[in-house]
């Protein structure tokens, strides 16, 4: 269980959670501005948070490395033949409103830095989030992140299995 408790710590505090603040703040303007707006253009609302792309362009990838990191944990600990099963369950519990949140607002967060930095390249760390949610998400939270992107017209980030089921 050590592993897990490691790699929460990881997800919720020090570089990554100083990442998440500016992430979630953006997100939840452009949720806010595409809403109010419609058509807005996805860099105007990041431009009037008044931070960077490029710093924002950094935070995407401390978040994503982190999902990277607890994705090979989580492979790990599910493949242990003694402790796997009881601590893996757990710890994609302990995982799974992360997982499904952040998979709903960095294709957003994504297309935004794209319009004004260019394209991201950001596809092992992407598919590691994604295979992350195809191994802890529930139908319910599937349903949930697949209603939000629909409602701003996006698909996920990294090609998620669930996202073709």
């Amino acid at each position: 269980m050590e592993i897990a408790r490691a790699l929460h710590v990881d997800l919720t505090s020090g570089v990554v959670a100083d990442a998440r603040r500016p992430l979630g703040e953006l997100a939840f303007a452009l949720r806010s501005g595409r809403e109010s707006e419609g058509a807005q253009d996805w860099g105007q609302i990041l431009r009037e948070r008044g931070i960077e792309a490029e710093e924002l362009r950094h935070h995407y990838f401390v978040l994503l490395w982190c999902f990277e990191r607890v994705w090979h944990g989580y492979r790990v600990i599910s493949s242990d033949r003694l402790l796997g099963l009881g601590v893996g369950n757990e710890f994609a519990k302990m995982l799974g409103w992360h997982v499904r949140n952040w998979s709903a607002d960095l294709p957003a967060i994504k297309k935004a830095l794209e319009v004004e930095v260019g394209e991201i390249h950001d596809g092992d760390s992407a598919r590691a989030l994604a295979s992350l949610g195809d191994a802890v998400l529930t139908d319910e939270d599937i349903r949930s992140v697949r209603r939000k992107l629909a409602e701003l017209g996006l698909d996920p980030v990294g090609d998620p299995a669930w996202w073709a089921r």
